[in-house]
Formats: structure tokens, C-alpha cells, sequence
């Protein structure tokens, strides 16, 4: 097996050049333009190509400089931050913002086997007083604070 120095440069490369394929896949129907006339794929193609450059660095400093082995890749705590992502997006104007964000704290804390309950409680408590904080507030943005009975 292939001996990693870290992980994390080894999926932090991996992350750049998905990225980067991202970039290019979804910028294919574009015209790309010239460097004096920049079509609106220039930038997507550019941004991807320096990604991709980057991710590739990462993941051959990784291999080259290994001595460790990679981790797994934690595909259900990715899972189940995805869904705590889209509880909140349909739990919003239903519910209000500081009901979906306990929701969401909670459904995410799930992701981590050793969250206790009174740090996620806290956490929740937390991450309601600035969300209100700073949405409401000092944004004033249209968010439903609480429910709309």
C-alpha cells in the first residue's frame, strides 16, 4: 500500500480536483473567448485548470513525502452533513430560523460518534443567537424568526 504523509493533503488534493473537473464540466456550453475578449467561460476554465494544478500537487507532495497510511473516507458523516444541509433548506420558512438551525445542529452532530448532548445543546443555543443575531438583526433579511402559525 502506498504510504501517505497526510491524509489530509492527500484528500484536500482529491477535494481541488473535483473542483476543477466541476469548473470545466459545468462551463462546457460557454464560449471561452480570448484573453482580450473573455467569454464566460474564461474565468471557469482558468479557475479549473489552476485547481486541478493545485490538487495535483497536494495529492504527489502526499505520495511523494509518505509515511503514513490514508484514512478511509468517511462517507456517512458526509451523508449525514448533506442532509442536515437540506433538512434546513426545507425546514426554513415552514419553521423559522431558530427552529431549523437546532434541527440542523442536531441532525449534523449526529455525524460525529462522540457528540455529547449538552455540547450539542449548546452548540444549537449557540449558533441560534448569532444566526438571529446576524440574519435578522444586523442583515434584517426576510427570515421567519419562529413558526408561522
Amino acid at each position: 500500500m502506498t504510504r501517505i504523509k497526510t491524509g489530509k493533503d492527500f484528500w484536500s488534493g482529491i477535494m481541488f480536483l473535483l473542483f476543477a473537473v466541476a469548473s470545466l464540466y459545468f462551463s462546457r456550453n460557454h464560449s471561452l473567448g480570448s484573453s482580450g475578449e473573455m467569454g464566460p467561460r474564461y474565468f471557469p476554465v482558468v479557475l479549473g485548470v489552476l485547481l486541478g494544478g493545485i490538487g495535483l500537487l497536494l495529492i504527489a507532495r502526499a505520495i511523494l513525502n509518505g509515511d503514513e497510511a490514508v484514512e478511509g473516507f468517511g462517507l456517512r458523516a458526509i451523508t449525514i452533513l448533506v442532509i442536515g444541509v437540506v433538512l434546513f433548506g426545507f425546514c426554513i420558512q415552514p419553521l423559522g430560523l431558530v427552529i431549523s438551525t437546532a434541527i440542523t445542529v442536531v441532525t449534523v452532530a449526529l455525524a460525529d460518534r462522540g457528540s455529547r448532548p449538552v455540547t450539542t445543546g449548546l452548540l444549537a443555543l449557540a449558533l441560534i443567537v448569532l444566526s438571529v443575531g446576524v440574519f435578522h438583526f444586523a442583515l434584517q433579511l426576510p427570515l421567519p424568526v419562529w413558526p408561522s402559525l
